[in-house]
């Protein structure tokens, strides 16, 4: 229904004012009460005798769709929502001006509170937050190769993670480690709560508790396995996702066996739509992504679906950007490149709800990941080119895939990947 705080009401003529009112009257069958009116006043509404005024405008407006009021005001209808760079003028002078910015937050409490508690469910770390717990940690005395020890770890976190902490992403990246090495996944959750514990939780100690408690530095493997969901329950989720960046997604992970993170690495120049090839060329020292292949249909429906509508999304995003003048032309140009430019954390909670209803159970988003390798498997795929098609592969394998665009090492991956890689998009 319309929500007449998103209208400029004065624009709205009397004659069109009195139409809405009769709409919803006669042709909706709201009764006059609803509108917090009488029987007599509307009557005297719809024969001109009194005006209509902006409450009971507001009123009738609840009971009409955008649609109906497009047609009721004959496709023109004076919108005053707020663009992009409104809200950009907003920050600037909520960032300048105190007195503005005690308004602001009193506003933004009292009508997005919820919006606000899932945001301060992650922490954004930066670069000045390693530096001090470097300089925590030497202030109690330890060595500088245990500093640099622990950094390290935590460097190689936040690069996958986008340095964006949150339960959800910690507790996926670690499962991810534990699949290469327990030894690695071990070291990186102690690193990662000496991290939090030295730098997070002078700062902001609930958000602290909820990182620092959400994952465990030695986690024993889960002998009582989750049953994988089946590819009809997959192709059902990605047809009940909400919306179109978590359905590319989820197709990108559930077709390729990719590690959650890794998806957002890509920019539009790593993707070969005319051989469906994903060049990741991402190397760590506990992770090796190479290619990734996607099937002909899912080609076709990102390019036909995914990317203009990623593409109006990131116009709309950068236009205020740009005008903000806040960010230099090259973090905006890998904005612009990026295939997946949305909130990782937003997608994930898509899936996430959605497989609930699905599958009737929580779900994580690692299982997309054993789930292709066991299909593969399943289908009579050798192990070695499952190992080379999700990064598991030496090395040396690494470099033939990387120094070579299009070799005949692709050709056989993307034949072995043809034939019997699990097809969850547009059957």
């Amino acid at each position: 229904m319309v929500d007449c705080r998103l209208l400029d009401l004065g624009l709205i003529s009397e004659d069109s004012r009195r139409l809405i009112a009769d709409y919803v009257v006669r042709v909706k069958g709201v009764r006059p009460s609803d509108l917090g009116v009488s029987s007599s006043y509307i009557g005297k509404v719809r024969r001109g005798v009194v005006r209509v005024g902006e409450g009971l405008l507001c009123s009738a407006l609840k009971f009409v769709t955008e649609e109906e009021l497009n047609q009721l005001l004959k496709g023109w209808v004076p919108s005053k929502e707020a663009t992009l760079a409104d809200a950009v003028k907003v920050l600037a002078t909520a960032k300048a001006n105190a007195a503005f910015r005690e308004q602001f937050l009193a506003l933004f409490n009292t009508y997005l509170s919820e919006y606000a508690q899932s945001l301060g469910r992650a922490w954004h770390a930066s670069e000045s937050d390693i530096e001090a717990f470097i300089k925590a940690k030497r202030l109690k005395g330890l060595s500088d190769k245990t500093i640099n020890d622990e950094v390290r770890y935590i460097r190689l976190a936040l690069s996958e993670l986008n340095w964006v902490l949150d339960p959800e992403g910690i507790v996926e990246y670690l499962a991810g480690l534990r699949e290469d090495s327990e030894h690695v996944a071990k070291h990186t959750a102690y690193s990662l709560k000496s991290f939090l514990k030295a730098v997070l939780k002078p700062k902001d100690p609930a958000l602290f508790n909820l990182l620092y408690n959400s994952f465990t530095t030695v986690k024993p493997k889960n002998h009582s396995k989750v049953k994988l969901p089946s590819l009809e329950q997959l192709k059902t989720m990605f047809n009940e996702l909400p919306s179109i960046e978590a359905k590319a997604y989820f197709l990108i992970l559930a077709e390729t066996g990719l590690r959650p993170s890794e998806p957002f690495l890509i920019s539009l120049s790593d993707v070969d739509f005319e051989h469906g090839l994903i060049h990741i060329g991402k190397v760590t020292e506990t992770k090796r992504a190479f290619v990734a292949f996607l099937r002909p249909e899912s080609v076709k429906w990102l390019q036909g679906v995914y990317l203009p509508y990623r593409a109006g999304f990131v116009e709309r995003m950068i236009k205020p950007i740009q005008a903000s003048g806040w960010f230099s032309d090259d973090v905006i140009a890998k904005y612009r490149e990026k295939l997946i430019p949305f909130e990782q954390s937003r997608l994930r909670r898509e899936i996430k709800e959605t497989a609930r209803q699905v599958l009737g159970r929580e779900f994580e988003l690692y299982e997309l990941r054993k789930f292709y390798a066991t299909w593969m498997i399943s289908q009579g795929v050798p192990e070695s080119i499952v190992n080379t098609l999700q990064g598991r592969a030496p090395p040396s394998e690494f470099r033939i895939l990387i120094e070579h665009y299009w070799s005949p090492r692709h050709v056989e991956l993307r034949q072995w990947y043809l034939r019997h890689a699990p097809r969850v998009c547009c059957i």
